[in-house]
């Protein structure tokens, strides 16, 4: 008889035997023995976790003979030995890799009509189910909706993400996870115990560690090693299949990378290549250990367990003391320059020397300084005010008849005094002409932002009372004067936001094709929302009105649409060819990014950022502007 692998011998025959996958097994138990029976399942895990194993076990379950009130399969009924066997007639396991097709569906569905030959259920175990064509998906949809009751479809697949969600909404899913190395390493003691096969304690680590959570990968591994070994498994036997026996070297890459120690790091690396590592599988075992080594760190002894990390006792101590001298997030960016470093090594022929240049230039890279090392070097590295514009540019504030404001000799910081909140007077309301007369000693200053109702109020009835004693001032004031007509529709919309902020934003959307004291004519050049509303006759008197009770206007106000004509009459005067002038948004929206950009550049240019750039070795790309 031939020679039977150790993965398929000791493949488990019932629910218990599963190692790794308890939850699993315990729901589908719990499934066949309340009769809920699952109709369409999905098995998904990486490889070697008993994906396939798992469905079979379920097809055992379901058309057991002697099966009883339990939902464990005896094993040794004509269905469950066919069943194991393969030769099963109403159990058909397909490769979804080879059967991708719409037509290997259709061939699939012909079969479903057919009721099973000698078992409860037919059992269609599809592989791979992943690699089917998108027809392929859609054409099994309105199977798995309607199936038939004597139908089950179990999916098994290692890369979820490529299954439609159509097919994942009908199908419960179950996670095989991977199998932690302390039950892999007892599994493997069990098998080669009932094997007779002498064997090593730290063989046996080594064999789980390369199954990297998979159990069939470790026993294929273990055959290979018995057939090496003459019959035995001993760590003198692996070193002629697995590249590097312990995690020492590992440990050591990572002990000079902490250090920054690129000679040590670069011996390390030349007794693995003569060693003939492959150093993808250095660069991902040095990255784990880097992983572990910043958990022990971060988390401390007490927070996992040395089996949920997967390390031997040596090498937990090891990590830790590694650990304790490492500075903080050192290993975590060294853990992320190898992740980088492993995305670079597929298909490259200079691996090693891929490796050596990341691993040289973390221990070459000084590192950026501690903000408390910049702040305490010196004056030469101390934070310095940045000039946003010079002061002798700068304008004075203007000055105001009712509270003017002592002269600055000594410090350029303006203080503002806080105002006492008084309660409205009891004064009559001024009048809107009155109000514009008042503006005129201040015609720049801006106007309000968000004013509130009977705040406008408040404030013109205070000078009723009498205001906190001020030094003279050194600049005479002027005395208001009457209305007068402003020099450009700039002014004019400036001092109707202070008078009316509430309804500025109407003459500032609209574009000014003609302006002087006997004739405006206004366009609008996309009907805006707020400005809209003046192609109405009834708001143009209004406006007109408004205007020559407050600017001294003594001509005709038009407003019309860039093809020149109003809502209710026609324009009389046609909109210009030439480009309209701008909105007083639009001056406004200019000169707001002149003043940032001049900002920006100040900021580049300002000694503190040149300084900072001469001790970081960098440059500025991006300034930012916090509002505050």
């Amino acid at each position: 008889m031939s020679y039977q692998p150790l993965a398929r011998k000791y493949r488990p025959g019932r629910f218990a035997e599963l190692v790794g996958q308890e939850a699993t097994a315990q729901a589908l138990a719990n499934a066949i023995a309340t009769g809920r029976v699952l109709a369409n399942l999905i098995f998904t895990g990486v490889r070697g976790v008993g994906k396939t194993t798992v469905a079979r076990l379920y097809a055992k379950a379901l058309n057991c003979r002697q099966r009883g009130e339990g939902a464990e399969p005896c094993g040794t009924c004509d269905s469950c030995l066919a069943i194991t066997s393969g030769t099963h007639e109403d159990v058909l396991e397909i490769d979804g890799a080879s059967n991708t097709g719409v037509a290997d569906v259709r061939a699939l569905q012909e079969t479903i009509e057919y009721a099973p030959q000698r078992s409860h259920y037919k059992v269609y175990i599809i592989d791979e189910v992943h690699m089917l064509s998108t027809a392929a998906f859609n054409a099994l949809l309105k199977t798995l909706e309607e199936r038939r009751p004597h139908v089950i479809f179990v999916f098994a697949t290692t890369e979820l993400a490529k299954v439609p969600e159509t097919i994942l909404s009908r199908c419960p899913t179950f996670h095989l996870k991977k199998i932690p190395l302390p039950l892999i390493q007892k599994q493997l003691a069990g098998i080669l115990t009932q094997e007779g096969v002498a064997f090593e304690d730290t063989a046996l680590a080594v064999l789980a560690r390369e199954g990297q959570g998979s159990l069939r990968d470790a026993l294929t591994l273990t055959d290979q090693a018995i057939a090496l070994g003459g019959g035995q498994v001993t760590l003198a036997t692996l070193s002629g299949i697995v590249s590097n026996l312990s995690s020492s070297s590992y440990l050591e890459l990572l002990e000079a990378m902490v250090r920054r120690d690129a000679r040590a790091a670069m011996a390390v690396i030349e007794a693995l290549d003569q060693g003939g590592a492959a150093f993808a599988k250095v660069t991902e075992e040095t990255a784990r250990c880097a992983r572990h080594a910043f958990v022990l760190q971060g988390l401390g002894d007490s927070a996992l367990e040395a089996e949920r990390l997967g390390l031997a006792d040596g090498e937990q101590k090891r990590l830790k003391a590694l650990a304790a001298g490492a500075a903080t997030f050192d290993l975590n960016r060294i853990f992320r320059t190898l992740v980088k470093a492993r995305t670079e090594l597929d298909g490259s022929e200079m691996d090693r020397y891929v490796l050596e240049n990341y691993v040289f230039e973390w221990c070459f890279d000084p590192g950026l300084p501690e903000v408390e090392t910049l702040l305490s070097a010196g004056p030469q590295t101390a934070a310095k005010p940045v000039a946003v514009a010079p002061a002798q540019t700068m304008a004075p504030p203007p000055v105001q008849a009712q509270a003017p404001a002592p002269a600055q000799t000594q410090a350029p910081t303006q203080v503002q005094t806080p105002v006492p909140v008084q309660a409205p007077s009891s004064a009559p309301r001024p009048s809107l002409k009155d109000r514009w007369a008042a503006t005129q000693a201040n015609p720049s200053a801006p106007p309000p932002q968000r004013p509130t109702p009977g705040a406008a109020d408040a404030a013109m009835s205070r000078p009723d009372t009498p205001p906190a004693p001020q030094p003279k001032p050194d600049i005479p004031v002027a005395a208001p004067q009457g209305p007068s007509f402003p020099a450009t529709w700039r002014l004019l919309a400036d001092a109707w936001r202070r008078l009316k902020p509430l309804q500025a934003r109407k003459l500032e959307e609209v574009h000014p094709i003609a302006y002087g004291p006997d004739r405006i004519v206004l366009a609008l050049a996309d009907e805006q929302f707020a400005s809209r509303a003046l192609l109405q006759r009834d708001e143009q008197v209004k406006l007109a009105e408004a205007f020559r009770e407050l600017f001294a206007f003594t001509g005709e106000l038009i407003v019309q649409t860039r093809a020149g004509a109003t809502i209710e009459t026609p324009a009389p005067t046609p909109a210009p060819e030439a480009p309209l002038p701008d909105t007083v948004l639009t001056q406004r929206s200019r000169e707001a990014e002149e003043r940032r950009q001049k900002l920006l550049d100040d900021a580049r240019n300002a000694p503190f950022t040149r300084e900072i750039e001469s001790a970081l070795g960098g440059r500025v790309d991006n300034v930012r502007l916090v509002d505050r």
